[in-house]
């Protein structure tokens, strides 16, 4: 709490404004949560975090704006769909690849929520039967467990995916595997994307996407060309994020914006 308070303040600090001035603060955070109460539920990845009413505390030590909250891949959605890669489309999906894997879908305008409000966990869509490849969810086979950073790097046993690619580009062999299991498991999720939703646009952002679209969007592409159903391949297009990794800040701050007006049902 105490670094989202001092980040908030160094903002405003570069802004040159002050805390009386804002109007409202948007914050991202991993699910499930509640956006609407503010509460994160749980997380998969932040020992810990169990029914925080987070936006309420960092409103209180913040001492100003009213804090609204939302799923940092929703808030890169909002981003995206506000002013980003897929301004205009009413029908996409945005994708983070990145440490992990998360989505958010949007559909006929309107953000997919879902009964308990966790549509768009594309990261734990499942596309393998190994059950040695596990995820941090509990589950085996999901996308993250393949294709996120840093499973990746795990599962070479390095720090970071980037040693991971680049030992791959000089011919190592296991690496190259690792990285043509992470291509199949995204190309899987893309084909089910387009088959299953239909949309116009899925937006790809996240680090690994970001350095390495060749290993991502383009795996992506190849897929929904040669096994998407035909009708909804040829509306689909596979674009990389405009916002790159300001992204969720973007959303959460267009996010709040809108909220704080009474605005904003469209993603609500």
């Amino acid at each position: 709490m105490a670094a989202l308070v001092a980040s908030a303040h160094a903002a405003i600090g570069a802004a040159k404004t002050t805390l009386t001035e804002i109007a409202a603060a948007g914050l991202s955070a991993p699910g499930p949560l509640d956006h609407t109460t503010g509460v994160i539920l749980v997380t998969q990845n932040i020992a810990g975090f169990k029914d925080v009413p987070i936006a309420a505390l960092v409103e209180r030590k913040l001492g100003g704006p009213k804090v609204f909250l939302d799923r940092d891949t929703v808030m890169a959605a909002i981003g995206e769909g506000t002013v980003g890669a897929a301004k205009g489309a009413r029908d996409f999906v945005y994708l983070t690849v990145s440490t992990g894997v998360g989505g958010a879908i949007v559909t006929g305008g309107k953000m997919m929520r879902g009964a308990t409000n966790t549509a768009g966990e594309l990261g734990h869509f499942p596309v393998g039967f190994d059950r040695d490849v596990r995820c941090r969810c509990g589950s085996f086979g999901c996308v993250e467990a393949y294709a996120a950073g840093r499973n990746l790097a795990e599962a070479y046993g390095v720090d970071d995916a980037t040693i991971v690619y680049a030992k791959a580009a000089a011919g190592d062999a296991r690496a190259a595997a690792l990285i043509a299991r992470a291509e199949l498991a995204l190309g899987n999720l893309a084909v089910g994307i387009v088959n299953a939703l239909n949309p116009e646009r899925i937006v790809v952002g996240g680090s690994v996407a970001e350095h390495e679209p060749g290993h991502t969007l383009e795996p992506m592409r190849r897929a929904i060309a040669e096994r998407a159903f035909k009708v909804p391949a040829t509306a689909a297009s596979v674009i990389p994020s405009a916002l790159g990794a300001d992204v969720s800040i973007i959303g959460a701050a267009l996010a709040a914006r809108d909220r704080a007006s009474g605005g904003g049902q469209w993603f609500l």
